[in-house]
């Protein structure tokens, strides 16, 4: 285990555990960085002293909010807000009551302790972008809360970092910069899963040959096998370097089998 921040949030694919792997590889020339997928923010908030500033981007409305209210809220005011939101975790009913509300109002305060109250602490949603995942018997804790200072201390008042809410495809990419992409795996499992498609892992395979042809370095990540299946598209990373990582995502997802994954890295430089 390294000593990069871990995320608070439980997400199946974070980067914390794979960082030291990640920098390893990471161009030395880009004084700019953007991570178009950055879900639990493993990568960007352990990078951020790679790059002279660093975009961070997910289509996830209200976590890329919970982001932006932790960069300009003191910790003291963090810390109360939610400890006066959090429920208990022997209350299903309160549960249910917070993921009806958050449904309706997509609150990120109430996104969060949804996170933190739901089965293994993992984001799900359904076709509607719902928020599903059933009640977990948790809570809030000092732990997680332990987790979430160490994150809040790293991007409170840090103006290096930029938060932004988009499709991957309509984030400005200006020419010279470093682009690091970590899409939902389209073979695996995840809950987040709900927010991907068929179509769009296409348009993302496009993408990538777009900036590579604008001459943009970029790393993607992605799941090559997974019980048994292959990535449909994994020959249109032939022409770029495939590196393999080296990492165990049932510690995460809380599984026991062996799932057989072949995850991977792809770079244009």
């Amino acid at each position: 285990m390294n000593d990069a921040i871990q995320s608070p949030f439980n997400y199946t694919g974070s980067k914390s555990n794979l960082i030291e792997q990640l920098n390893k590889y990471l161009p030395s020339d880009c004084s700019n960085g953007y991570d178009l997928f950055c879900g639990g923010g493993g990568f960007f908030v352990n990078s951020i002293d790679r790059f002279e500033t660093i975009v961070a981007n997910d289509i996830i409305t209200p976590l890329m909010e919970f982001y932006s209210w932790m960069q300009k809220t003191e910790w003291n005011d963090v810390i109360k807000t939610l400890s006066d939101a959090n429920i208990s975790k022997t209350d299903r009913e309160a549960y249910a009551v917070l993921r009806s509300r958050f449904n309706q109002n997509k609150n990120f305060v109430d996104f969060f302790i949804l996170v933190c109250s739901c089965t293994n602490n993992m984001m799900r949603f359904n076709k509607s972008l719902g928020f599903n995942q059933t009640w977990g018997k948790r809570h809030f804790n000092s732990n997680t809360e332990n987790r979430l200072k160490a994150y809040h201390d790293r991007i409170y008042g840090n103006n290096k970092i930029r938060f932004e809410n988009k499709s991957f495809k309509d984030v400005y990419i200006p020419d010279g910069s470093f682009v690091y992409i970590d899409p939902p795996y389209l073979i695996t499992e995840a809950g987040y899963n709900s927010y991907w498609s068929k179509s769009l892992e296409k348009e993302l395979y496009d993408y990538l040959e777009e900036i590579d042809r604008r001459k943009i370095k970029f790393m993607f990540s992605n799941v090559m096998k997974h019980k048994g299946v292959e990535n449909p598209y994994r020959d249109r990373l032939s022409r770029f370097r495939i590196i393999s990582l080296d990492f165990d995502y049932r510690k995460v997802a809380r599984k026991q089998k062996n799932e057989n994954t072949e995850e991977i890295i792809a770079v244009n430089y």
